[in-house]
């Protein structure tokens, strides 16, 4: 088997783990509401949702003279080459904030990759409170971005203000589903298995 079959086969028991729940809850009367939303709408959110909050970083650093913006000793491959790790480690984050408020723990998580994008991406399994999947939702920009802020802004280090920066803005669609995901209190959270964002189920 080669390992896009694999891949293809992986994708399609995510599927059909989402589409049995879905079928499940609605048959207990649950009602069903989707906040699900295209990658390339996500991308494109990133202006409006991540954008704002890396510029207003950006300006404090500034504002405060924290350190200079660029040196040049400061290697921009090697800072591509950390972000890019780090894109990993995102997902790794989700992973354990939602593995925290899943029944099943890390056996509920699912880290895979988008090969046609060369992209990692996260999965939950089973549904989550929302409280729940908003703080897996907030976890890896809360950590990697404004955590590795605050020790740029210790250590007056631009290496890691551009790091923290590139991954306030590549948390941008997590902000978008966090913001329309803080509109429920209660209900049952399915993760999208394709696709961002969420289907929320209530009685």
């Amino acid at each position: 088997m080669s390992k896009e079959e694999k891949v293809d086969n992986k994708k399609q028991m995510l599927v059909d783990n989402y589409e049995r729940q879905r079928t499940e809850f609605v048959q207990r009367g649950y009602r069903e509401s989707s906040e699900v939303f295209s990658v390339a709408k996500a991308n494109a959110m990133v202006f409006v949702t991540s954008v704002p909050v890396a510029a207003v970083l950006l300006l404090l650093w500034i504002l405060t003279g924290r350190g200079p913006l660029w040196t040049k000793d400061l290697n921009g491959f090697l800072l591509l080459v950390v972000f890019l790790v780090t894109a990993f480690i995102h997902e790794v984050l989700h992973g354990v904030g939602w593995s925290l408020g899943a029944k099943k723990g890390w056996k509920s998580i699912h880290i895979g990759m988008m090969w046609s994008s060369f992209t990692p991406y996260c999965h939950c399994r089973e549904p989550l409170e929302p409280g729940k999947y908003i703080f897996g939702g907030v976890l890896p920009g809360a950590v990697l971005g404004l955590g590795i802020y605050l020790a740029a802004f210790i250590a007056g280090s631009s290496f890691l203000l551009w790091l923290s920066l590139l991954n306030v803005v590549g948390a941008g669609g997590d902000l978008l589903i966090v913001w329309y995901a803080r509109r429920y209190r209660k209900g049952y959270i399915l993760d999208h298995p394709t696709e961002c964002g969420f289907i929320i189920f209530q009685k």
